[in-house]
């Protein structure tokens, strides 16, 4: 499996994604509804009024539409469309950080995966160490503690074998968690991951990363279009202290008894409610609180975002130097050197501790340069999550 697969997996199978992608289909039906007009009324009204034995009867129905005339159903469509957008932009958000999550656990699972390799090399190592030196003991070439130190030697590597597979199996377990489909079913991780992790710095300085964040990365985005919105909503709630005109107009029949014939004609209607008990001071002090609150994120949120990127660059420069200090030591040549020393010490030609010495010292060596290979990868994801970017 390559990151991609991985995260594609990953993707497809999150909850927090899920949720995220019902929060922008809620929000599409909101600005979907926002662009609706008010439904018109039916009336339909009866009068009868009788006075010395006459009757006079009236029937009247009307068809009355609410009319908005300050503009508030554009005011509600331009804030559901800021929110939908908002809602959009917190997806993408989501998608980065669990691509970061993915992306580590990713990473520790193949570090893991060379450690245990590693501890699994040194064992055998040493064990065949402990065949060589029961045979020189039995020649007289070697003394009993250089023996038991041996066999001692081997132990504690079978037992740091035994770790490594234990970490292994936690960090795939881990890997398996982010893949699984519900909390209640989680398959094992067996497939093999693919082991490139020395992944290049990514170019450009830290200013050039800085601006990048602060012009394209979601949570910033997501934030202004909600300080948006709820400058939007601030001018609807100041829009709907007009009250708002019910314009009706209908058939009117009218007859009288005892009269012969009926009148019939047309009804006209306007009614304008009477801002008396309501003129929408509260939701007018909401609403402009609401704004100040989304400009006060805003701000927040890049100051959040810049803090990130510096410490996320910072962290990457350490990594990529530790790199390149231990880097020049391993490879083949290191693998040479180990190969001489064994052989030497099969020979006789070095003593028990020079041997463990040079064990030792390649085997945590390789052991380090996995954690700090992972380290590095770990701290890229982190820079590119902190400014917005995809990674890799």
């Amino acid at each position: 499996l390559t990151l991609a697969e991985v995260i594609e997996r990953a993707r497809a199978a999150s909850p927090v994604l899920s949720t995220a992608r019902a929060s922008v289909a809620a929000a599409r039906g909101e600005e979907r509804q926002a662009g609706a007009f008010p439904n018109p009324s039916l009336v339909y009204t009866h009068e009868e009024t009788s006075r010395g034995g006459e009757t006079n009867r009236e029937d009247i129905a009307l068809f009355e539409q609410p009319l908005e005339v300050a503009g508030q159903r554009g005011l509600r469509q331009e804030a559901a469309r800021l929110h939908r957008e908002a809602a959009e932009a917190r997806l993408r958000a989501a998608e980065l950080a669990l691509d970061f999550e993915v992306a580590r656990a990713y990473a520790e699972v193949v570090a893991a995966e060379r450690r245990a390799t590693h501890a699994r090399e040194a064992a055998a190592a040493f064990a065949s160490a402990r065949e060589i030196s029961a045979l020189r003991r039995e020649r007289g070439e070697v003394s009993g503690y250089e023996d038991r130190r041996t066999a001692l030697e081997a132990a504690r590597y079978a037992a740091q074998r035994a770790d490594a597979e234990r970490a292994r199996r936690d960090a795939r377990a881990a890997l398996a968690t982010l893949l699984a489909s519900s909390a209640e079913v989680s398959q094992p991780l067996e497939e093999v991951l693919d082991d490139r992790l020395d992944v290049p710095p990514p170019g450009g300085d830290l200013p050039a990363l800085r601006k990048a964040g602060l012009e394209g990365h979601p949570e910033i985005r997501a934030a202004e279009l909600v300080h948006r919105s709820e400058e939007a909503r601030a001018r609807l709630a100041r829009r709907e202290i007009v009250p708002d005109p019910t314009v009706g107009i209908g058939y009117k029949h009218e007859r009288t008894a005892g009269v012969s014939g009926s009148w019939d004609g047309f009804a006209a209607q306007v009614s304008v409610p009477v801002p008396l008990w309501d003129r929408r001071r509260g939701a007018v002090e909401a609403a402009e609180a609401g704004e100040r609150r989304g400009a006060a994120e805003v701000r927040q949120v890049r100051r959040r975002v810049v803090l990130a990127i510096e410490r996320a660059w910072v962290e990457l420069r350490a990594a990529s130097e530790q790199l390149e200090a231990i880097a020049p030591q391993l490879g083949s040549e290191a693998e040479a050197a180990l190969l001489a020393a064994e052989t030497a010490y099969a020979e006789g030609e070095i003593t028990l501790v020079a041997w463990l010495d040079a064990v030792r010292a390649y085997y945590e060596a390789e052991s380090t340069y996995a954690s700090l290979l992972a380290d590095h990868f770990i701290r890229r994801a982190a820079l590119e999550r902190a400014v917005g970017g995809s990674l890799f």
